[in-house]
């Protein structure tokens, strides 16, 4: 089983950014770590047009639920490509 969690970042809040940390919610269960890919990549088709226009970066990975297995994919924006690094 799998969970995603994503690190989301404003661009510019009163002059800084401010990034915000945290497991995304699911109405089904990601059983694979195909399903959780997949996932991540309908969020994102989903999400990019507008986050792009509110300077809003993501960066999300899927955690295999009871082992430290992970990963990541950025969603590159037309202002670049960040690469976020979970701890």
């Amino acid at each position: 089983m799998f969970k995603i969690i994503a690190l989301l970042c404003v661009i510019g809040v009163n002059g800084q950014n401010l990034c915000l940390t945290g497991e995304i919610p699911l109405t089904n269960k990601l059983k694979t770590e195909e399903d959780c890919n997949n996932t991540i990549v309908s969020i994102g088709q989903n999400i990019d047009e507008e986050f792009i226009e509110r300077q809003i970066f993501i960066s999300m990975k899927c955690e295999n639920i009871g082992d430290k297995v992970w990963w990541y994919l950025v969603i590159h924006l037309n202002f670049g490509e960040i690469k976020l690094k979970f701890i």
